[in-house]
């Protein structure tokens, strides 16, 4: 299988995940694959408030959970990792796919992301060694606000 299908296929899994995370009342911030240097595979980063509040092992449970509700995903649980919020790769990836507003008057706006994947062939990223990352676009991981929230 060449490197195309693997990505195609992991991100299409990721997204599955992520929305069947958000479905199941989780919510999730950032959400990106990468490839550390030292590792031999690549791993789902999901950047969820809970880590902060409730810590990881709380996170990893909840992720768990769904992941085994969601048979035909093409995930292995074992690479699934959660970050806080504060994190340096959740910062750093949210960094590359927020929208960049130009400074001129007379540039033309456009608030939204990229509307695919960011691929991100950089060394580093939020300060850990990386062959590369495929970040999702933020609009696609945070949930939609409820009725009556602000």
């Amino acid at each position: 299988m060449d490197q195309d299908t693997v990505v195609s296929e992991r991100t299409e899994s990721g997204k599955r995940l992520i929305e069947a995370l958000v479905a199941a009342g989780l919510e999730v911030r950032v959400a990106f694959w990468a490839k550390p240097t030292d590792e031999e595979k690549w791993f789902l980063y999901l950047a969820i408030p809970i880590v902060d509040k409730e810590g990881p092992t709380a996170a990893y449970r909840q992720v768990l959970s769904v992941v085994r509700k969601v048979p035909e995903l093409w995930i292995d649980p074992f690479e699934v990792r959660v970050v806080g919020l504060n994190d340096s790769l959740t910062e750093a990836a949210s960094e590359l796919v927020r929208p960049k507003v130009p400074d001129s008057p007379f540039a033309v706006r456009n608030p939204r992301p990229f509307p695919g994947m960011t691929r991100f062939g950089g060394a580093t990223l939020g300060g850990v060694d990386i062959d590369g990352a495929y970040i999702y676009p933020l609009q696609s991981v945070v949930p939609a606000k409820k009725a009556g929230q602000v």
